[in-house]
């Protein structure tokens, strides 16, 4: 019996919850708004690259850390599991063929796996739904932010960016990589990341301190 190696790649979750959502936020007009750089027709724009939010972001390394330490923790348990079935195996192979004893841990080894394919979907069931409320937590947060400083600073429209990272996968991954890409050019003035990043950190630590 083969099992599946129940362990997750964080990053990746989050990039695919992340794909699914909104590509960029429209905050509330004030056309013709002064004050900061301006493209053609009075319009101040903004761009944010999200990966680096969260990447940056110290609630979710919060989060992240707490979700790897269930993690190993169901890892481990599933592991106990898994060496308990390959002592059960062995012991059963040096019983006689047909014995009463034999047929009994038989039956024992087909209840305790069966036992180890629940507990291990029920794990990774609970994981993936913990990694999804946490991003969507997060998400949220940051969009929060993000608009505020669309308020506060009068911009028209503040856009998602991506770098689209081509030099690995194939066609499919990276014509899908492209496919998302939003922002083919904007100027350093444009970028409002690290303001995002430093709002939200400074924030969270406040909030951390207050404990």
């Amino acid at each position: 019996m083969k099992y599946k190696k129940y362990l997750f790649d964080m990053k990746f979750v989050y990039m695919c919850i992340t794909v699914a959502m909104s590509l960029c936020f429209l905050l509330p007009n004030n056309a013709g708004a002064q004050g900061g750089d301006t493209s053609s027709g009075g319009l101040k724009i903004g761009v944010v690259d999200l990966n680096i939010v969260f990447e940056k972001y110290e609630k979710r390394k919060k989060y992240d850390a707490d979700l790897r330490e269930e993690e190993k923790s169901y890892q481990t348990k599933i592991n106990d599991k898994k060496k308990e079935l390959v002592s059960l195996k062995d012991k059963i192979q040096l019983m006689d063929l047909g014995s009463q004893d034999r047929k009994k841990y038989e039956e024992e080894f087909e209840r305790k796996n069966i036992e180890l394919e629940s507990y291990a979907k029920v794990a990774e069931k609970s994981l993936m739904r913990k990694y999804k409320e946490s991003f969507e937590l997060l998400y949220s947060e940051v969009l929060k932010e993000i608009e505020a400083i669309g308020r506060q600073n009068r911009y028209d429209l503040i856009i998602k960016k991506e770098e689209a990272e081509l030099q690995s996968g194939g066609i499919s991954e990276m014509q899908f990589k492209v496919g998302i890409k939003t922002v083919l050019y904007h100027s350093d003035a444009v970028d409002i990341t690290n303001q995002v990043i430093n709002l939200l950190n400074k924030k969270y630590s406040k909030a951390d301190k207050g404990k």
